[in-house]
């Protein structure tokens, strides 16, 4: 893993609605890179790699809930989910105040990022202001995921969450190919937990398209506050898991149609 990048990428702010300094580092990337990618008005990124009938797509959200301008990244002993300290990043301003370091979501930016490196065939796309209600994702480009088979978000905490329904929409069934695979993989790496979560971009994509989806954790602890931390085995740890999933799930499309969840009552 690339530890370095993970903390150039940590150490960028990128608040909502302030999120250039990192759009125009991840065209960087992928400019040096040579990956070629579609930047639209609203400032997503639509990147594709290799030829395929459906892709794999992983998803990120590029804006934080940290208002803060500048982001010292320190290295520091940190529990993860089990206690034990682990080499883990965490911010601090220019007082050396914690300030948030916005692993959420800038650890799943590193993981999309890291994976269009490395597989050869994978669509990844990069959305806007997530946190004020996924602004970029309900506005996806259509014609970039008419091929793509499923996607494949990494905005949870911890090294153990799994996204099954968010606000409400069911994002893969438990009865299918689909759910059989991923959960081979999150079980032999992990002890997943399968919840119901607030929304995030694929909350979006699965009531615009008709792919499965699921997010999972990529190694932030304490988010949406001052203390925020990265465990940076938790964030390889999900790399992991979604290239592993990408591996099993291959190159077909696995449908889920939008239906909203009946609520008894």
């Amino acid at each position: 893993m690339d530890k370095e990048l993970l903390k150039e990428i940590l150490s960028i702010p990128s608040y909502s609605g302030k999120e250039t300094k990192l759009v125009n580092f991840i065209t960087s990337f992928l400019d040096a890179n040579n990956i070629k990618y579609i930047l639209d008005e609203m400032k997503n990124i639509y990147c594709v790699k290799g030829e395929a009938e459906y892709y794999p797509c992983v998803v990120a959200h590029t804006d934080t809930v940290h208002n803060n301008t500048f982001i010292d990244v320190r290295t520091e002993l940190k529990p993860n989910s089990k206690r034990a300290l682990k080499e883990a990043y965490k911010g601090y301003d220019a007082k050396g105040k914690p300030t948030g370091i916005g692993g959420d979501d800038k650890a799943g930016v590193f993981a999309c990022l890291t994976l269009l490196k490395e597989l050869p065939v994978i669509k990844a796309a990069f959305f806007v202001s997530e946190e004020i209600g996924c602004v970029g994702s309900l506005k996806a480009d259509a014609n970039f995921f008419l091929d793509v088979g499923y996607a494949i978000q990494f905005d949870a905490p911890f090294d153990w969450m799994v996204s099954e329904i968010s606000s409400g929409v069911r994002l893969f069934d438990r009865d299918t190919d689909f759910f059989t695979k991923i959960d081979k993989v999150l079980t032999e790496n992990t002890n997943p937990q399968y919840q119901s979560h607030p929304y995030t971009d694929i909350f979006a994509l699965k009531k615009l398209f008709d792919f499965s989806c699921v997010n999972i954790s990529i190694g932030y602890y304490d988010y949406h506050t001052k203390e925020e931390y990265v465990v940076l085995e938790d964030v390889e740890k999900g790399i992991k898991m979604g290239r592993e999933m990408i591996e099993s799930l291959g190159y077909e499309k696995y449908y889920k149609k939008y239906k909203p969840l009946r609520i008894l009552g």
